[in-house]
């Protein structure tokens, strides 16, 4: 549960009122309406940075299955077939450029 209660009203009932009520609930500290800071148990602090590291490690987990999913490993004849080259040019031209071919691709 959260609870908003205005600065000049938590001012006025001193830090240590504060803390009690923040073990109970996370306190939104409002200036005109609007939200300026929050206080909140240490405890809670805690257990929500836990939970957000679970949260980041699950979702980088589930990010590194879809990508070894979408990898798909190729030997050099599926490869050429899929680009629509001809395995035996390939191989004749890795073989010029291994005997000191000049590189230039024909």
């Amino acid at each position: 549960m959260t609870k908003r209660v205005p600065i000049t009203l938590a001012s006025r009932q001193g830090v240590s009122r504060l803390a009690a009520e923040a073990d109970r609930s996370r306190i939104i500290l409002t200036s005109h309406g609007r939200p300026v800071a929050v206080v909140d148990s240490a405890e809670r602090l805690d257990e929500d940075a836990r939970k957000m590291r679970e949260a980041a490690a699950a979702v980088l987990d589930s990010a590194l299955a879809q990508l070894d999913r979408r990898s798909e490993r190729l030997d050099l004849a599926a490869a050429c077939e899929r680009l629509g080259v001809s395995l035996d040019k390939v191989l004749a031209r890795a073989d010029e450029l291994s005997r000191g071919g000049n590189g230039a691709p024909r």
